[in-house]
């Protein structure tokens, strides 16, 4: 018995009084039900019980008795009990009650109102005006309460609010199940808390737990978040959430401009970090990234992706992106880790490694793993085992058996060495220049390099060669201090050699045609060789042939400058800038071994037979390899007729050394 109702009616003299003391005695404990019911009092588990009231009236009539209660009414049916300052019971067990009312269902629910209607039979209660229904961990304000009290199941077809520690919830319409501590809301719910806002059209709501479930549309908002989903659940008193269906959120916390979705997103506010789980997206100032799995640790700013990440610039001049199995942020280093099948796009250019570790502060990647460099405007490509790029100035570095691949007059040019490098030309950011450092190795069908280093500037399209390259084009090898080779609409145009330039030419490796000088400039038609310029102490020997392909002699020839005119990759003409000095020996006259200029070596067993080999190439090779010719060697191969070069400066056909001002000694074999 409540204590407010607890005063004795001992004492009460007055006429009602003793009626009510009648009544006690005759019904026992205020026992009040329809005379039909008192025959059977003692089966009717469902009888209304006055257990205490200060003033009692009643009223007989052909449906029953109605009594008036007054001052501190307190009533029970079963497990509830009923105080009020005024109530009304009708003979179908039908109770009304006004002033204070207070319902309590064993001890875990209370209810209070103004008013109040309650039905016997059905054990309903609907309560009106300032109710409050009091649960083990939270109040429910309303104006109109429907309490069931066989399912225990309150309904509040109007505006309610509920409170539970710090949080507080309101909606326009609702139900309580007060055994699963389970109140559901719907129209404009609302939930105010420290830590956040909500506004949702449905939500559940676990008095208990303190865990709201979201059943539509919901979006959730603090000082520096916002989250959105249509399905899910949130956990006030741990700060956690797990979001469904179309779940987002957002985050402006010391400035950021964060933004994630997922199928499933779980945030623990205490951890501060999320799991964005299938169909992942996140996306900041600078970049968007998709994957399957998304993890986000705001405390560490760390980051891990999951699941085919994909990462893509907000730059709209840079144009990136980069997808891998798997990645996270290194927040202590800046870096960006990916790891299987990482892939980066920008623009024209491809970059596809093993794993890629990309410092997102000085924009710096370093690749590893079967690296793959491709840049499909410029149409070249790099494969290496390491590779560092930096995205600011588009530079590359390759090494550890890097092998360039580009494309030159329609066929595949294939060049390795131990590092390679890849940077913007200053001109244009669309050219690009390329050098290449120690062992460097070239192949294309019809040209093979070899030197220490090269230089490729992309702005005029020119190769340069260092440190003793070797040339070989269509077989004829080409050797210089310094070698450059100019392209023009991707085809050789010129080929310069610097400094102690010589050029040797055979069909046979046996005898060799020979050209000499401090420079030489050769210029190309369609890919092919077309004219030659020697400069400063020039000096040639020449193989010549009859019509049937057969040697008849030998052209030794020093001059000046000298002009030499290709065609069929044969030499057609010669003109000179200076009267030359020239001998022809027929081929058994002379000792061919001593026709060798000096300098004279044949590299071709350096030269590189395929791409295959340039690829596979692992150790260094021994870069002379001079060809000693025996007096006795004997050639029927064919070489062309040369033996009238130019009309205006022909070259004679002589049995005899003619005078010339360098020694022409032991070039003549002594007669038999």
């Amino acid at each position: 018995m409540s204590p407010a109702r607890s005063k004795s009616i001992k004492g009460l003299i007055t006429l009602s009084g003793l009626i009510g003391m009648l009544l006690i005695t005759n019904y026992g404990q205020a026992q009040i039900s329809s005379p039909q019911m008192d025959n059977n009092a003692a089966k009717d588990s469902s009888r209304i019980q006055i257990l205490h009231i200060s003033k009692l009236r009643e009223r007989s009539t052909s449906a029953g008795i109605f009594r008036d209660l007054e001052g501190e009414v307190h009533l029970r049916q079963k497990n509830m009990d009923l105080w009020c300052d005024k109530g009304f019971i009708k003979p179908n067990k039908q109770v009304e009650a006004s002033g204070k009312v207070h319902l309590q269902q064993e001890d875990s629910i209370h209810v209070y109102s103004d008013t109040l209607y309650y039905d016997g039979f059905t054990r309903i209660a609907q309560l009106h005006q300032n109710v409050r229904l009091v649960d083990t961990n939270m109040v429910l304000y309303t104006d109109l309460l429907n309490y069931d009290l066989n399912t225990k199941r309150a309904v509040f077809p109007n505006f309610t609010q509920i409170r539970s520690d710090s949080t507080l919830m309101t909606s326009k319409r609702g139900f309580y199940e007060v055994k699963r501590h389970r109140a559901h809301f719907e129209d404009s719910v609302r939930i105010e808390n420290p830590n956040f806002s909500l506004k949702t059209d449905s939500l559940d709501y676990d008095t208990q737990t303190e865990i709201a479930y979201f059943l539509g549309p919901t979006t959730v908002n603090n000082p520096d978040k916002r989250v959105y989903c249509e399905d899910g659940y949130y956990d006030t008193k741990r700060n956690y959430a797990a979001l469904y269906q179309n779940a987002q959120f957002e985050n402006y916390e010391a400035g950021k401009q964060e933004t994630a979705r997922g199928d499933t997103i779980l945030y623990d506010g205490e951890k501060d970090n999320y799991f964005l789980i299938g169909n992942a997206f996140y996306q900041n100032e600078t970049q968007e990234v998709y994957a399957d799995t998304i993890y986000i640790d705001n405390k560490q700013q760390a980051f891990s992706f999951m699941g085919n990440p994909k990462f893509v610039s907000r730059d709209s001049t840079e144009g990136q992106s980069i997808n891998a199995v798997y990645s996270y942020y290194d927040d202590k280093s800046k870096t960006m880790v990916f790891r299987e099948r990482v892939r980066i796009r920008q623009e024209s250019q491809l970059i596809a490694c093993d794993s890629l570790d990309y410092n997102t502060e000085t924009k710096e990647g370093w690749a590893q793993g079967a690296v793959v460099w491709d840049d499909t405007a410029a149409k070249v490509q790099i494969r290496c085992e390491e590779a560092f790029y930096n995205d600011s100035t588009k530079f590359l570095l390759a090494h550890r058996q890097p092998v360039l691949r580009t494309i030159i007059d329609a066929d595949t040019l294939w060049l390795r060495a131990d590092t390679l490098w890849s940077y913007p030309d200053s001109s244009s950011t669309e050219n690009r220049n390329i050098k290449a450092y120690h062992q460097v190795l070239i192949y294309k069908s019809d040209l093979q390099v070899r030197c220490d280093s090269l230089h490729y500037n992309g702005s005029d399209s020119t190769f340069r060669f260092f440190q003793k390259p070797i040339l070989w084009v269509d077989g004829t090898q080409f050797i210089a201090d310094t070698i450059d080779i100019q392209l023009r609409e991707n085809q050789i145009y010129q080929l310069r050699l610097f400094e102690n330039s010589f050029i040797v030419n055979t069909n046979d490796s046996v005898y060799f045609n020979q050209i000499k000088g401090r420079n030489v400039i050769s210029f190309f038609e369609e890919g092919q060789l077309d004219r030659m310029t020697v400069f400063e102490t020039g000096e040639t020997v020449y193989y010549a042939v009859d019509d049937n392909n057969q040697y008849i002699g030998v052209n030794d020839v020093d001059c000046q400058d000298m002009h030499l005119f290709f065609e069929d990759k044969s030499v057609r003409s010669i003109r000179f800038e200076v009267t030359p000095s020239a001998v022809f020996y027929p081929m058994h006259q002379v000792n061919h071994l001593s026709l060798q200029l000096p300098g004279f070596q044949w590299l071709d067993s350096l030269s590189i037979r395929s791409k295959d080999e340039l690829i596979n190439f692992r150790t260094t090779t021994k870069v002379i390899d001079s060809l000693t010719i025996s007096k006795d060697s004997t050639i029927k191969l064919p070489i062309k007729d040369t033996s009238s070069l130019n009309d205006n400066n022909p070259l004679p056909l002589r049995d005899t050394p003619a005078s010339t001002s360098k020694p022409r000694t032991n070039k003549a074999l002594k007669e038999d």
